[in-house]
């Protein structure tokens, strides 16, 4: 009965140290769980750094071998790509027509097909060119069969010019008959408010009541404003018995000679009324040269309170 007891007694210390030994294992079993890479298996717990130390021991033998070779096929790469860029190039210079404002393609910087373009510098488009403004046409009775018409314009185009603005000058009577006209040309700066000046029209016994200056045609160019540096020191207004004259003392400011200066002078009286209007041509004033130029009126012009000059030179 006693052995029996202690058999029985021993097969439930068994169990128990079982049951003990379980929850120990468990235990330790989470412990090694928790710690980093221990508990995953072992083609996860070692395959990044076996992997990095692999490619490292690959790239450090293959380094030796294959650098120079790299190298010379960049060479041989570098030598091609400059050898087909000197055949391309060569053959675009020589066999693509260049760019142009006449082309009848829209290229380089142009705003349309061959208009605009801030550096192509072609022909503004049609709907950006300002038209020329008449701001007054007079005429002048100098002689009883003669007289001068004038008109003042101003150029709004800030970036052209014209090497030829066609025009014509009528004259018409009290009655609304046209009873002179002349035809001349003149050249437009970008940007410039200038004279028109016609001398000496023949009116035979007819008597002038109102002129007209009629644009005809204009081609402009591109251009940009390009103020003389010519001063004027000195202008001084002689009236005589019989005629009238403007004296004008000019100096050159630049470091070069200017040819071909066109000179115009518009006398003002009372309330900026014109009274006359006179144009002359200067052939060249030297670097620092001072000169003066003279316009004449051939009858007396009285009530004169200022003067202007304006000076352009000619293409």
């Amino acid at each position: 009965m006693a052995l029996a007891r202690t058999a029985r007694a021993g097969r439930k210390h068994a169990r128990k140290g079982r049951c003990s030994d379980k929850s120990v294992h468990s235990d330790h079993h989470h412990h090694i769980a928790a710690g980093p890479f221990r508990g995953d298996p072992p083609n996860q717990r070692y395959h990044p750094l076996v992997l990095f130390f692999i490619l490292k021991f690959i790239y450090t033998l293959s380094m030796p071998i294959f650098s120079w070779s790299i190298k010379r096929q960049l060479i041989v790469f570098v030598i091609f790509a400059i050898f087909v860029f000197l055949i391309v190039g060569v053959g675009i210079y020589f066999l693509l027509p260049e760019s142009t404002c006449f082309d009848n393609r829209q290229n380089q910087d142009e705003e349309d097909v061959d208009c605009g373009g801030i550096v192509a510098r072609c022909t503004p488009c049609a709907g950006k060119i300002r038209e020329m403004t008449i701001l007054w046409t007079r005429f002048f009775q100098t002689r009883p069969d003669t007289a001068d018409v004038g008109a003042f314009l101003e150029n709004q185009n800030q970036f052209l010019n014209s090497k030829k603005l066609v025009y014509a000058v009528k004259l018409y009577d009290a009655s609304n008959v046209l009873i002179a006209i002349k035809e001349n040309s003149t050249f437009v700066n970008a940007g410039e408010k200038f004279l028109i000046f016609e001398p000496s029209i023949a009116v035979g016994n007819r008597v002038p009541k109102r002129a007209v200056l009629d644009l005809k045609e204009i081609s402009w160019e591109s251009g940009e404003p390009a103020p003389l540096r010519v001063e004027v020191l000195q202008k001084e207004f002689i009236s005589t018995e019989s005629d009238s004259r403007l004296e004008i003392k000019l100096k050159n400011q630049a470091n070069f000679t200017y040819k071909n200066i066109e000179i115009s002078a518009l006398l003002s009286g009372r309330d900026d009324q014109v009274l006359g209007i006179s144009k002359t041509i200067v052939g060249s004033i030297g670097i620092g040269e001072e000169n003066v130029a003279t316009l004449t009126w051939p009858q007396v012009i009285e009530g004169v309170e200022r003067s202007e000059v304006f000076l352009r030179q000619m293409p």
